[in-house]
């Protein structure tokens, strides 16, 4: 979801490619008429692929006009953030160029730190270089040499360990290759550094240069890894530590790698603040710190002193670090892929080796004949994406295990322990502490609570309900553009007991065969009206048992929770006037979820009793004029008010008229939720003990821009 535009005229910028980058996309560096230099994401799906090559080969661009968006961040909880993933690049907009919007500059000269060329009127300019558009050209050179000797598949992924580019893998490989945990391989990071600098080490170890000078010298191949790889986080992270531990060798001091790691994070925040926002900033970060604190606690136990062990020392210690980090990242983990990652790593050594050693013979030795070398690289290759493929795909606990995004209580609780652990299980002041926060957070968490989710679904409706004695389910499903099925396997839902659709209408029920595809619900509650048969209908070709709500329907969701689903009487040509009304209520408070509802439908429900005083209300048809008028909001005097509408819709929701109303009857703007301006929102209501009091959570949908 984009939140707004703005405009450059008479644009003139440098073109190049990023690693992360897809096959059609660039980077456009521009700088406006005020000097302010913007780095912009050209998606180049409608340009023709000679436009787009002239372009980027030209690497200077002209245009009339670009019109850029600026995206929002994302609205759900654990739902990726596109926004936060290019800011974490440096990106300050997204443009998507159509063809001839945009000129190859002619007649380019190229210079060290800038470039000379012709402009549209025939005059010529200068632009200054950036050091990325060299980065850029180093790895299309490596792709040339590379491209020579293996095909495009095993190409790509020899290119992908060797500089982190992946946006020539295929999708599927590099799925399968983050779903396995080989996502570091393909993420130039601390160990490509090791890799890439061993065989230098080596060679210099040969000499008769002291050992602290060696170091520094292999500050250069470092420093090359770092600009083949387009300088991304976790490349500076090693490269800046390793220029740390060999200046402090220089020096004849002992490495301090808790300082240099620190030294590490504050250049790159600086650089870059949203950098905190790349998962490979926290897993390197969290990888190295792992390797600091936990790798000295294992090496300490007699189990692990002998050799074979000791190989898996750093991987356990990693995956010991990461694990709860990795479960929010990822939603899954991989034991087999803990155990591979060991000899998966030797083979990213011997490919990041093998490749830059086929691209400097073929540019310094092209006599030598590489066809063995090439063979060889292409059988490891081979090799590293069937385990990656294999791991992906096998169904048993071993392969994956699905464990949705772990709460707030399980990080202090697994910290706590591993703090407790490290420490050799004494009763020391940090060890102490941790374990009394963990035992607080339990006891916290023991709280019993019932949860209804709202989740940001845009122009539509979707909840998902969930109570003390674990029942869940949803009420509504979305449009169907927002993965649902996703969302609610990432909060740690693997089960649905039920699903009601509120009404016919796509922006409630366009996301129910995704999720009919990976659940299999109980019921599907939908309602007898003659023009609203779809859901019925589909609930049949998922097997699932369908249940048609006609007037009143009253169930309980365990001991504290009833949930009592009411229809008017006899078909409704008008689908959202035969919505289906949720109430749920216990001693922990009560809730209305009313559908598309309309002042119809509700007041005949206000006097059948079937709605009374309330205190959380999601206002019907998304806030619309029609989802209550003032005698009604009256009757029901809702202290909280939740409205699920899209950001800048075109329906104007919700109503000036009816937030008017609302504030009249004392419901202020700090007591309503909009998913438009909040995101998702999450209310809990204690169980014990009752009263009725109610937390609100909510995303928090922002303009990083």
């Amino acid at each position: 979801m984009h939140k707004e535009y703005f405009t450059l005229e008479n644009v003139v910028a440098e073109v190049y490619r990023e690693p992360w980058n897809g096959p059609k996309d660039f980077i456009l560096s521009v700088s406006d008429g005020s000097g302010k230099k913007h780095k912009i994401l050209a998606k180049g799906d409608y340009l023709y692929y000679a436009e787009r090559n002239g372009v980027v080969k030209a690497g200077i661009c002209e245009a009339e006009t670009l019109k850029v968006q600026t995206p929002a961040t994302a609205g759900n909880y654990y739902e990726f953030d596109y926004c936060r993933y290019l800011r974490s690049h440096g990106v300050n907009g997204v443009s998507y160029v159509a063809a001839g919007e945009l000129r190859a500059a002619e007649d380019v000269d190229e210079g060290f730190f800038f470039a000379e060329f012709s402009d549209k009127n025939g005059d010529r300019r200068m632009l200054a270089r950036s050091l990325m558009f060299y980065s850029s050209r180093v790895r299309e050179d490596i792709s040339d040499s590379l491209g020579k000797y293996f095909s495009g598949d095993f190409s790509a992924l020899i290119k992908a360990v060797m500089t982190g580019e992946t946006g020539a893998l295929d999708t599927e490989a590099r799925g399968n290759l983050t779903s396995a945990g080989f996502s570091h391989l393909i993420a130039v990071s601390g160990a490509h550094v090791a890799f890439f600098t061993a065989p230098f080490s080596a060679l210099l170890g040969l000499t008769l240069i002291r050992s602290d000078k060696r170091k520094l010298l292999l500050i250069i191949p470092t420093v090359f890894l770092w600009f083949a790889a387009g300088g991304s986080c976790t490349v500076t992270r090693a490269a800046i530590m390793f220029i740390c531990g060999a200046a402090a060798a220089a020096m004849r001091r002992p490495p301090n790698i808790k300082n240099t790691l620190g030294i590490a994070g504050m250049i790159t925040l600086i650089a870059n603040p949203f950098s905190v926002f790349a998962t490979g900033f926290f897993l390197s970060y969290g990888a190295v710190l792992s390797i600091a604190v936990i790798l000295p606690a294992l090496k300490k136990l007699k189990i692990f002193r002998n050799r074979i062990c000791g190989l898996f020392l750093p991987g356990a210690s990693i995956n010991a670090g990461l694990l709860p980090l990795m479960m929010n990242r990822f939603g899954a983990v991989s034991p087999c892929g803990m155990l591979l990652s060991v000899p998966a790593s030797f083979i990213a050594a011997v490919i990041t080796v093998g490749g830059y050693f086929v691209y400097a013979a073929d540019k310094v030795m092209s006599w030598l004949s590489l066809k063995n070398a090439a063979s060889a690289m292409v059988s490891l290759s081979y090799g590293l994406q069937k385990a990656a493929d294999g791991i992906s795909g096998g169904d048993s606990w071993f392969f994956r295990v699905e464990c949705g995004a772990p709460g707030a209580v399980f990080f202090i609780v697994y910290y706590a322990l591993l703090i407790w652990a490290v420490t050799g299980f004494r009763g020391k002041i940090l060890p102490s502490a941790a374990v009394l926060c963990a035992v607080l957070a339990l006891m916290g968490n023991g709280m019993k609570r019932v949860e209804v989710l709202f989740f940001d679904v845009g122009q539509g409706s979707a909840a998902l309900v969930r109570t003390v004695d674990g029942v869940a389910g949803l009420v509504d499903t979305g449009t169907g553009d927002t993965d649902i099925a996703k969302l609610l396997k990432r909060e740690g839902v693997f089960r649905l007991d039920f699903i009601v659709i509120s009404h016919g209408h796509s922006d409630h029920y366009g996301g129910l065969a995704k999720v009919l595809g990976e659940y299999s619900p109980e019921t599907v509650f939908v309602p007898k009206n003659a023009f609203d048969k779809y859901c019925g209908e589909l609930g049949d070709c998922f097997g699932v048992n369908t249940v048609a709500v006609d007037g009143r329907l009253s169930l309980t969701l365990g001991k504290y929770t009833e949930m009592v689903l009411a229809e008017p009487v006899g078909d409704k040509e008008n689908l959202n006037d035969g919505s289906i009304v949720v109430t749920l209520s216990g001693k922990w408070g009560n809730m209305v979820l009313p559908g598309d509802a309309e002042n119809g439908e509700l007041g005949e429900l206000l006097e059948r009793g079937e709605l009374g005083k309330t205190e959380v209300f999601c206002l019907a048809h998304h806030g619309s004029k029609t989802s209550g008028d003032e005698k009604f909001l009256w009757e029901i005097s809702p202290k909280y008010v939740i409205i699920s509408a899209g950001y800048g819709n075109s329906y104007g929701h919700p109503s000036k008229l009816v937030l008017e109303t609302l504030k009249d009857q004392g419901v202020d703007d700090s007591s309503i939720y909009r998913t438009d301006r909040d995101g998702a929102i999450r209310v809990i209501s204690g169980v014990y003990p009752p009263g009725g009091k109610f937390t609100f959570l909510w995303r928090r949908r922002q303009n990083l821009f």
